[in-house]
């Protein structure tokens, strides 16, 4: 990790110890690293901070409840806003702590803003983070985890990975990176079961 951003990495820790969260945003972290080099006119500034605090809002949601708050069993959708929110409310609170200007804090809290239930993106940050927040996926990592959630299959993950790969991303670049992590793991499928 770039030293510029390893302090709000360790402020974001301890937020994120609830459903894998920590290693959840540790790969998505890389991924947007990676999207920031293919899109070098984005603000990594902005796209660095906004996917390390993406999911700090999570830690207000009860864990019990958390998997019913998103994906195929929602039945608290307004508990899927609220780790936006308060995400909002807790990015704000770290990056005051550590002398972000407001206008710097305002395009990063935008970002967390709306990430998981606003479908279109206001810009090149935006759309690098919603792709890396959605790449983990993509990884042996993503496919236990998920799997482990829902109880899906490995089937069915895959089936459903490979439908996202025309209807889950918003630049070019991510629709590549999950192309080529959706081959890695059917290659290596039988060596994941």
């Amino acid at each position: 990790m770039d030293s510029t951003y390893q302090p709000i990495w360790e402020q974001a820790k301890p937020y994120l110890n609830t459903r894998s969260n920590d290693t959840h945003t540790w790969y998505c972290y890389t991924f947007a690293e990676q999207l920031c080099d293919a899109h070098p006119n984005a603000d990594r500034d902005i796209v660095l901070p906004a996917i390390l605090l993406h999911d700090v809002g999570w830690s207000t949601v009860p864990e019990e409840k958390q998997l019913q708050s998103f994906g195929p069993h929602m039945i608290y959708p307004e508990l899927r806003r609220q780790h936006e929110t308060e995400g909002v409310r807790i990015a704000t609170e770290i990056l005051q702590k550590m002398g972000y200007a407001d206008d710097r804090i305002t395009a990063i809290t935008n970002i967390i803003d709306g990430h998981d239930t606003v479908k279109t993106s206001a810009s090149i940050e935006d759309s690098l983070v919603r792709d890396a927040d959605k790449l983990w996926r993509y990884t042996p990592f993503g496919l236990d985890t998920v799997g482990g959630w829902f109880n899906f299959t490995q089937d069915e993950q895959m089936a459903l990975l490979h439908k996202w790969l025309g209807t889950r991303f918003y630049t070019d670049a991510g629709r590549e990176m999950a192309r080529g992590l959706y081959g890695y793991l059917m290659i290596h499928q039988d060596d994941m079961v």
